[in-house]
């Protein structure tokens, strides 16, 4: 269920700023705009609901539940899609593992479970473990597919989703928190409000100016694994900014503290220094996305990639915290980025 209310606070000049707050996908949710009138909570209720009946993984009825429990390989999972959710996070989900030569992978639910990042714990992981889960745990189409399917005149029908094994599971939780603030930003501007900001698990997307004609402001924690602090404020103008990080969910396999963060390549938790990755982009889906990739592949290798994008045209930012090695952090950000931000608690630059 999701839990949302409206309120208005007058501002000066006349401005109304409304705020809607409650819970979805197992987490909280803001939403900021200015406008003459309130946006139906409703509306909002409707676009929460599309994606958490697809994609959530707790929620036993979800289309995605239902097909990671399909134990068959010899027929089709049929998915109506009415909104062509699953069309679209399988798209970018397939367009950002070739982008990023395989560091993200949806297909990681198993090895999340080996490693005890859900509801199991394990003392002892070994590698023929590992090796086990990964030939059912890769983002390949001899493992897992999805194929839209159109009527005569081309409109969509939905889909087809096939397993090569009957153990595979996806998981698209680093990615549809970003597509969902990207679809209630679409049900604003449907509305016609043309400044706002919208979080869903701390994934942001602004545009316009704050009631106060000033960019948003969006905080970056300090990457502390108890407590919480800011690290910096970020303003945020008409793109969207998420973070990712792995100083809290930890566990304890093979007497080491691992990360929760899996690499796909290897099929165990990452062991570098990064903390956390911010980065901005237009698509707030991308954005988590990218977040996610730059956590797999660490300080060097995914500052490396986000120059690529910039080298491509993309539009993209990013942030980095690294453990400096003595219980400190250090900093890598974009130019433009490092330029914005405006420090709370200032950090060295990261020498590699």
């Amino acid at each position: 269920m999701v839990l949302g209310c409206g309120e208005k606070t007058s501002l000066p000049e006349g401005q109304q700023i409304w705020v809607h707050q409650g819970e979805a996908q197992g987490t909280t949710y803001t939403i900021k705009y200015v406008a003459q009138d309130s946006v139906p909570q409703f509306a909002f209720d409707k676009e929460l609901e599309v994606v958490d009946l697809e994609m959530n993984a707790w929620r036993p009825e979800s289309t995605l539940s239902r097909f990671n429990r399909f134990d068959r390989t010899d027929t089709v999972f049929e998915v109506a899609d009415p909104r062509q959710v699953w069309s679209m996070l399988w798209a970018i989900s397939s367009d950002v593992h070739r982008e990023s030569f395989g560091a993200f992978d949806v297909t990681m639910a198993p090895l999340m479970r080996l490693w005890g990042f859900r509801t199991e714990h394990r003392e002892t992981v070994t590698q023929a473990m590992v090796d086990s889960v990964r030939a059912f745990a890769r983002f390949q189409t001899d493992v897992v597919d999805y194929n839209d399917v159109e009527d005569e005149e081309g409109r969509s029908m939905g889909g087809h989703l096939s397993k090569g094994d009957p153990r595979v599971q996806l998981d698209f939780n680093a990615v549809a928190q970003g597509y969902t603030v990207d679809g209630l930003a679409e049900v604003l501007e449907s509305h016609g409000v043309a400044h706002a900001m919208v979080e869903l698990g701390g994934e942001v997307k602004c545009w316009g100016q704050n009631a106060y004609g000033k960019p948003w402001r969006i905080a970056i924690d300090r990457p502390q694994a108890i407590g919480r602090s800011l690290q910096a404020i970020l303003p945020v103008q008409n793109t969207s900014v998420c973070t990712s990080g792995n100083y809290r969910k930890t566990s304890m396999v093979n007497g080491m503290r691992l990360s929760h963060t899996i690499d796909p390549r290897t099929g165990a938790p990452v062991q570098h220094g990064l903390l956390s990755a911010t980065v901005m982009t237009p698509s707030a889906a991308h954005a988590d996305a990218y977040a996610t990739v730059c956590m797999v592949l660490g300080p060097e290798l995914g500052a490396a990639w986000i120059d690529s994008l910039q080298s491509e045209g993309r539009e993209v930012e990013a942030m980095f915290i690294m453990d400096d090695g003595e219980e400190g952090f250090t900093f890598w950000a974009t130019p433009t980025m490092r330029e914005s931000l405006e420090w709370l608690q200032e950090l060295p630059v990261h020498q590699p």
